[in-house]
């Protein structure tokens, strides 16, 4: 199936039931598998600039995460290692032993979840502006304290009341301003993702994935007692999280590679496509 704003991937559309719930998902590509876990308020797209570039040597499986796209909207299950669950699900439907982990933004928590969870599984770890929370090391700052979206996104009923019906101008917002450069992302991205938003259901279930934060920071600080022994690869945009990524990656991992993408915001694989696709081809090989 051609995919609709995409003129140069062919994208195979399927749906899995995994851990209670019924996720949409695409696979595309030949070679190890990659499993991609997106972030807020994209959905498996998002991607679709790694995809293009890295597909001819690597299969993806990219879902709509719970509370996204086409995926189920339930009320409840948005910790990181239920959604780590619903991956493994999803991995075993479509019969991978062996893979690596690519993730974005709130799709970074679950996905360290998963490597600790499917440590015997996951080739490695590739995390690309992620916010970290729960972690303590000197000169760790939670994400909360510079971003101030985090915590009124948490108060998910006063967010809904505030956005619905200017999903649009919002959404804009973070698209444009998050960015180095503010036309990274097109319009007709913008337009995509303002679409998916007004779908019932989808901004009070995405939402979730900031009203658990408590539980996310809680299950982040246990699972890291211990060193992640799955390799890290760690970059953030120096004009949104900056060092934090790769701090935090040589705070948890064994293994840690990464840093800071000079002239880049928040939106990696729209505004620097060609850097991040380079370190992936070159990490994924060392490590499968």
């Amino acid at each position: 199936m051609q995919d609709s704003n995409s003129s140069s991937v062919e994208l195979t559309h399927k749906r899995a039931e995994t851990n209670g719930v019924t996720l949409h998902y695409v696979t595309v590509g030949r070679g190890p598998v990659v499993l991609c876990m997106h972030g807020w308020p994209q959905n498996h797209r998002e991607f679709l600039p790694i995809i293009e570039r890295l597909g001819d040597r690597f299969s993806f499986i990219a879902p709509d995460l719970r509370g996204y796209g086409d995926s189920d909207k339930p009320y409840e299950g948005y910790e990181p290692k239920t959604i780590a669950e619903d991956m493994i699900g999803l991995l075993n439907a479509e019969n991978v032993k062996r893979f690596h982990i690519l993730s974005h933004d709130l799709g970074g928590p679950p996905s360290v979840a998963l490597a600790y969870l499917a440590s015997d599984r996951a080739l490695s770890l590739a995390t690309i502006e992620t916010p970290f929370f729960g972690l303590s090391f000197p000169g760790y700052v939670d994400p909360r304290v510079p971003y101030w979206h985090l915590g009124m996104h948490m108060n998910m009923d006063i967010t809904r009341f505030l956005v619905e019906g200017r999903e649009e101008q919002y959404l804009r917002h973070f698209f444009r301003d998050f960015a180095y450069n503010p036309n990274a992302v097109s319009e007709d991205e913008v337009q995509f993702y303002v679409m998916q938003m007004r779908q019932p259901g989808n901004l009070r279930a995405s939402l979730n994935h900031y009203g658990y934060i408590p539980q996310m920071a809680e299950q982040t600080k246990e699972l890291t007692r211990n060193k992640l022994t799955v390799p890290m690869l760690a970059w953030g945009g120096r004009r949104s999280f900056g060092d934090h990524c790769f701090d935090c990656a040589k705070a948890i991992s064994n293994s840690a590679a990464g840093g800071v993408m000079e002239q880049c915001g928040h939106w990696v694989f729209e505004e620097n496509p060609e850097f991040i696709a380079d370190q992936l081809k070159e990490f994924w090989p060392q490590h499968g």
